[in-house]
């Protein structure tokens, strides 16, 4: 059962390829989005399904470690990728679409949602009081992982 789902999106001026290197340089995360303050690939070859990687990420000020696993993708169109947290599976799925008449911009569709899995007593009751909290707090950290994205994308397209 989904308990939160957050939906973002945005015109991006660059075609979707742009967009796809920056999303899929997890290697680079921590120079990409400013929460990210470590990542490693944990796996060899092009990014795609079976990709894992190791995140640190600053929220609530706290600094959290997670490991992300590529459960879907379709080159330069749609990746969906999975992490664990206590109980819960949290789910973002990326959609690329071209747009305009030459492609050159991209339709970028963002969203994440907490799947509530096997949630003891205890934590039921914490998100019935925290989850507001959590749910806003999370959803700016994706508006800015949004506009970091925008900001990478517009860097690497300015001619040199």
């Amino acid at each position: 059962m989904a308990s939160h789902v957050i939906i973002l999106n945005a015109t991006i001026p660059a075609p979707p390829s742009v967009v796809w290197d920056v999303i899929t340089d997890v290697g680079r995360a921590d120079q990409i989005f400013r929460s990210v303050s470590g990542s490693e690939k944990l796996t060899e070859g092009d990014y795609g399904v079976g990709t894992v990687w190791h995140e640190k990420r600053t929220l609530f000020g706290h600094h959290g470690e997670e490991e992300l696993h590529v459960v879907e993708c379709e080159s330069e169109r749609r990746s969906v990728v999975d992490t664990k947290l206590g109980h819960d599976t949290i789910r973002t799925a990326y959609r690329l679409t071209p747009q305009g008449a030459s492609g050159g911009q991209t339709r970028f569709a963002m969203t994440t949602t907490m799947i509530e899995s096997d949630r003891t007593p205890a934590e039921k009751l914490s998100w019935k009081f925290f989850g507001g909290f959590s749910y806003d707090r999370t959803k700016r950290m994706l508006e800015h992982d949004l506009q970091d994205l925008e900001a990478e994308v517009k860097r690497r397209t300015v001619p040199a």
